[in-house]
């Protein structure tokens, strides 16, 4: 349910955004990205990605990988961090849509999922507005 304007602190304002572009530009020649995280400390980003395994990981593994380097980057510090991962929501008509997911979380502990639905056309990658996950 779209539930109205997100309104974000602008550090996570700033991920978002940035976060975003990367996507755009990864699926403008992919069909897909890995997923990333990113923390914002003291105007400073930072991007984080999973750990190179000698096994092949799911998504699910990698997610949960940037779980916790998360946890680690943040711990006793003011960080505002983001989550980013490919997901798919169901139209009104129950037809599977490509989204980007991210997730926000604020050094209050406060977290909230955004998904961005997104399409192509032509050669250009169309980002929606996003979809706020939060209950009201």
């Amino acid at each position: 349910m779209i539930q109205g304007p997100v309104t974000l602190p602008t550090p996570l304002a700033t991920l978002v955004s940035k976060a975003l572009q990367l996507c755009e530009l990864t699926l403008l020649n992919n069909t897909v990205f890995y997923p990333f995280a990113a923390v914002y400390e003291n105007g400073d980003i930072g991007c984080l990605f999973a750990e190179e395994m000698k096994q092949r990981s799911t998504e699910t593994q990698l997610i949960e990988q940037l779980q916790w380097r998360i946890i680690d980057a943040t711990t006793h510090s003011t960080s505002y961090s983001i989550l980013v991962y490919a997901a798919s929501v169901q139209t009104e008509k129950n037809r599977p849509m490509d989204a980007i997911a991210v997730n926000t979380a604020t050094p209050n502990g406060e977290e909230l999922l955004l998904l961005y639905p997104y399409y192509r056309v032509g050669g250009k990658i169309i980002v929606s507005p996003p979809i706020n996950t939060s209950p009201e």
